[in-house]
């Protein structure tokens, strides 16, 4: 895991490096996860996994209607906002920043959650919508608790700064100011979206879910209609 290694500071903010060249390699620093309630040591571990278990589960029991094309195009963006994010995230070197990171710290879940809202509302189930609603709440606010924890320990100050910068879940309209994220993260690279990394985070995978969810619920739906007639 890597951080910031920043200069000597005279304010809260670590010094903005006139350009990539100008700035001294992240050192790493050393994480421990230290669950401080019992659900969310539950929740940690393979709990999004079993989500989606439970997810597919309820899909099987719910989708008795054939996609509607609102809840489809929903699904979809949700799907574009994952493989949006995925160019920009460099996984343990420096806090991520650009695309819809200026705008959201945790767009690749919010990207998970529309697709589920869409694929629910493709299948005109509202129960399944306020299901799903339910319990992304409750798993992914402690996911996402223990993870800025973690990025916390590894980046140190200049993730602070990123979190009084940006929300935590539900994004702006407009990203927050360039200056303010290049204090964040002052290397220009960084804000610039990589297909390179896109491949690397198998960004696509988010377009091969949003196939699977929408011909899967067609699939499902085709049955219970074939059955049913």
């Amino acid at each position: 895991m890597e951080k910031i290694d920043s200069p000597k500071q005279t304010s809260g903010l670590p010094k903005a490096a006139v350009s990539p060249s100008h700035h001294e390699a992240p050192t790493i620093r050393t994480y421990v996860s230290r669950p401080d309630s019992w659900l969310r040591g539950v929740v940690q571990g393979k709990t999004r996994i079993l989500m989606a278990w439970i997810f597919a589960g309820l899909l099987a029991l719910f989708a008795r209607n054939y996609p509607a094309l609102p809840g489809i195009v929903v699904c979809f963006t949700g799907a574009t906002l994952r493989f949006w994010a995925s160019g920009y995230l460099r996984k343990d070197s420096r806090p991520a920043v650009g695309g819809p990171y200026a705008q959201c710290r945790n767009p690749l879940y919010l990207g998970t959650y529309v697709m589920a809202l869409g694929t629910a509302w493709a299948i005109q189930n509202y129960w399944l919508l306020g299901i799903v609603t339910i319990l992304f709440a409750v798993v992914y606010h402690y996911i996402i608790l223990e993870e800025e924890t973690k990025l916390d320990q590894i980046f140190g100050a200049p993730y602070a700064v990123y979190c009084k910068l940006v929300p935590r879940f539900f994004p702006r309209p407009w990203p927050a100011n360039k200056q303010a994220l290049l204090e964040v993260n002052p290397d220009l690279n960084h804000h610039q979206h990589s297909w390179e990394l896109s491949k690397k985070n198998k960004a696509f995978e988010a377009y091969a879910s949003f196939f699977g969810l929408i011909g899967g619920v067609s699939l499902i739906a085709w049955v219970w209609q074939y059955f049913k007639a």
